[in-house]
């Protein structure tokens, strides 16, 4: 088989009597920078670029293509990704994240104990890249991948060993989890750690329904009393650990993990420092 190429020079010849491509009707449309200043503010508007070369079409009586309008738009620094989506808060949620902030703006956030839990899917590679239509990028991907889920716990002067399990979380394994990792001997401290901190230090979770179940509840009350931060709910962007979670996910997939095992044996634990002073465990 002859390569693409040489291929399209030899159908060229047959054809034209040439390799030189035909000329194109008309002239190229010559956009000035005003031109490509307006698309690029129209787009941040919200603008899709076929909208865009349409309207441009109509004012000028020129023909633009679509993809002009998008190699205007990269050049000018803006990349067609998926929208973000946010949870439209209600009235009472809104008023309950400004009594939370107002209320926790002075707390010494250094001694408070972040937990939550993470899934990583085994299954990485990238899922998007510029590639040549006729050279497409593939990876392989099955339906159900294998799923790692940690626990962790973490704060500015502590951190818990991790909790790997692979099956589902109820209220019960949670509780058994915080039984088993919330201990004196399994909270373990920087060294510079206030020593006051071993034992008024705080414990924070988000309101998911196994976090907030009553025995859950009725354990960490009977454990750690007034010592418990309440989080208001729909507020997972006050918890300190999303970034902590978003960090490591970003170290696993740059790692190429392809098993689970191989996951557990990765050195989560070394990277899982919210303040510098933890860096040394």
């Amino acid at each position: 088989m002859l390569p693409r190429k040489l291929f399209r020079k030899c159908w060229k010849h047959d054809t034209l009597n040439s390799v030189k491509d035909k000329p194109e009707r008309g002239r190229k449309r010559k956009l000035s920078e005003a031109d490509e200043k307006k698309f690029v503010k129209q787009a941040r508007a919200g603008k899709p670029a076929t909208e865009i070369a349409r309207e441009d079409t109509a004012d000028t009586g020129q023909p633009l293509h679509a993809q002009t309008v998008r190699n205007i738009l990269h050049e000018g620094g803006l990349q067609n990704w998926k929208v973000k989506e946010i949870e439209v808060l209600s009235a009472a949620n809104q008023q309950a994240r400004l009594r939370y902030a107002k209320a926790m703006r002075k707390a010494r956030w250094s001694q408070v104990l972040f937990s939550d839990e993470k899934t990583f899917p085994i299954q990485f590679g990238l899922d998007r890249a510029w590639q040549d239509p006729h050279a497409r990028i593939t990876r392989k991907v099955v339906r159900h991948p294998k799923k790692l889920h940690v626990w962790a716990a973490a704060g500015y002067y502590m951190k818990c060993p991790l909790y790997f399990f692979t099956g589902n979380l109820n209220a019960e394994f949670y509780k058994r989890i915080l039984r088993e990792r919330l201990t004196r001997t399994n909270v373990r401290f920087a060294p510079d750690a206030p020593r006051s901190f071993r034992t008024t230090w705080r414990f924070i979770q988000d309101n998911s329904k196994i976090h907030k179940a009553k025995t859950t509840m009725e354990f960490l009350e009977k454990k750690f009393g007034n010592r418990i931060i309440e989080h208001p709910a729909q507020s997972p962007d006050l918890n300190i650990i999303e970034d902590l979670w978003a960090y490591l996910n970003r170290k696993v997939q740059s790692s190429n993990i392809k098993t689970v095992q191989v996951l557990k044996d990765w050195p989560m634990n070394g990277e899982l420092c919210l303040g510098k002073r933890f860096e040394i465990l």
